[in-house]
């Protein structure tokens, strides 16, 4: 797999933390914010994600490149889904999560072919 898509999917993954952060809290868009295990499980998703894309960014990228499309794809990504979710916010939150879902998927990918390269 070659590092732009690595890098690309690193970026994407930051929208399946995105939205399971933002469901944390109260929002006019999200409703009211979950609470109990719903909401660990939200934060334990958040943070294993931002894990999963710091990772797969690094490997794709070095770890000052890596930790810089890491940070600025929660920037630049999470100001996209606040824009989003204030104007359509059935339809930001679906495509939020199944791009999410299609970097985290990306990642988990890259990172196999990553640890097959190297034992391999």
């Amino acid at each position: 797999m070659n590092p732009e898509l690595m890098a690309a999917s690193a970026a994407l993954a930051s929208l399946m933390a995105l939205t399971h952060w933002a469901q944390c809290v109260a929002t006019r868009a999200w409703g009211d914010g979950v609470q109990g295990l719903a909401r660990k499980r939200a934060w334990a998703t958040a943070l294993v994600t931002l894990v999963l894309q710091t990772v797969t960014a690094v490997a794709a990228a070095g770890p000052a490149a890596g930790a810089a499309l890491v940070v600025s794809a929660w920037m630049v990504l999470g100001w996209l889904l606040v824009l989003g979710m204030n104007q359509w916010p059935a339809v930001a939150r679906r495509w939020a999560m199944r791009l999410g879902a299609l970097g985290c998927s990306g990642c988990v990918v890259a990172l196999g072919v990553v640890g097959l390269r190297t034992v391999g």
